[in-house]
C-alpha cells in the first residue's frame, strides 16, 4: 500500500506526537517521586523494541509471501530489496555509531526512499 504525500505526512506527524507523548508522560508523573523500577526496563530496551517494531513491519508481507507462496512475483522483488537494503544499512549503521536514533532514522528514511521510487 503506497501512501500519498499527504498521508504519509499526518502517519509520521501523528506517531512522533504519540512517541514524544509516551516519552515524557513518566517523567510528568514521577518528577516529584522516584519512579518504578519497570520504568528503567522500558527506558533501557525501546531503542531495541523500535528497531525489532521496524523490522517486523518491513518483512511481515514478505516474509509470508517467501514461505507460504511458491513463487514471487516479479513485481514483489523489488520491494524485498528495498527492505533488505535498509534493514543492513540499519545494522551497519548501529555498529558503527552505536546511536539508536540514527540507526533508525537511517533505516527507515532509506526504506521509504527505495519503496517511492522502486
Amino acid at each position: 500500500m503506497k501512501l500519498t504525500a499527504t498521508e504519509a505526512f499526518i502517519a509520521t506527524l501523528a506517531i512522533g506526537v504519540m512517541m514524544l507523548l509516551l516519552r515524557l508522560l513518566p517523567f510528568m508523573i514521577f518528577s516529584k517521586r522516584k519512579s518504578p523500577a519497570f520504568f528503567s526496563f522500558i527506558e533501557k530496551f525501546i531503542p531495541a523494541l523500535s528497531i525489532a517494531v521496524l523490522f517486523l513491519i518491513c518483512f511481515k508481507e514478505k516474509t509470508v509471501d517467501l514461505i507460504f507462496k511458491s513463487t514471487i512475483p516479479t513485481t514483489e522483488i523489488p520491494s524485498v530489496i528495498c527492505a533488505l537494503a535498509a534493514s543492513i544499512l540499519t545494522v551497519l549503521l548501529h555498529l558503527w555509531k552505536k546511536n539508536a536514533m540514527i540507526s533508525i532514522f537511517g533505516g527507515t528514511i532509506l526504506y521509504m526512499l527505495l519503496n517511492y521510487f522502486f
